[in-house]
């Protein structure tokens, strides 16, 4: 059975980049950190999540973020923008590097921590890679149902207003006469994950991977688990 490990302090040869230390900045232009380590399934050598130093905001110090939440940032080319806030990342579950020595320790870890990010919004933001959690928006003004009607006004649905927001979640919200359909949150992400659809990653990252890949039995050389499966 396959698992997960870190790097650590594996050197990575001049001839491939380091994703360690690359800037991220969170859905909203703010530096969230640096990477510190990435985690990635030993089998494959994909980046499943990367570790990240606060650099002093977060008292935990690090933490942990998906790599589906991790895409291009389109206004640094060398950095990485993530879909998620400083706030979304203080109530977090705190990462917890130990227990990745532990198959089973790192099982019940990560079902809590993917728990609570696939439980929060995501959406992208209009005309570009990045994904966005939308601020609380106050309650509508309910209009009177005395108030008359200005000649020239028309009703707006949410739809129009706000198209990139409705689509993940309703079935059809084009404005009609016709109801529209709400689609559960694990419906809707099976059907994102189905139709491919994902964050764009930058040419680094793929190449960063790759190397992995190569540095395969290298890597695995180092890890304690796989020395116990191989053995």
């Amino acid at each position: 059975m396959t698992h997960s490990g870190s790097l650590k302090d594996h050197n990575v040869s001049d001839d491939a980049r380091d994703i360690r230390g690359t800037t991220v900045r969170g859905s909203d232009g703010q530096k969230l950190g640096k990477v510190d380590d990435v985690i990635f399934d030993h089998d494959t050598m994909t980046i499943q999540y990367l570790v990240v130093d606060s650099e002093g905001w977060l008292e935990a110090g690090t933490f942990l973020l998906p790599a589906d939440r991790i895409g291009i940032d389109p206004a640094h080319e060398d950095d990485l923008a993530a879909g998620v806030t400083r706030k979304q990342v203080e109530n977090s579950p705190r990462y917890q590097g130990e227990s990745l020595s532990s198959e089973a320790g790192w099982k019940k870890y990560e079902q809590m921590f993917r728990k609570y990010w696939d439980e929060a919004p995501v959406m992208h933001m209009k005309g570009s890679d990045r994904i966005i959690t939308p601020p609380e928006e106050p309650a509508p003004v309910q209009a009177s149902s005395t108030q008359s009607q200005q000649p020239g006004d028309r009703e707006i649905s949410a739809a129009q207003l706000f198209p990139e927001r409705m689509t993940p979640v309703f079935s059809d919200p084009v404005p009609s006469g016709a109801k529209v359909t709400l689609r559960p949150k694990p419906v809707a992400r099976a059907e994102e994950a189905a139709s491919g659809a994902t964050l764009l990653k930058p040419q680094w990252w793929d190449a960063f991977e790759n190397y992995l890949r190569e540095n395969k039995s290298d890597i695995q050389a180092r890890c304690g688990q796989c020395e116990s499966k191989a053995a």
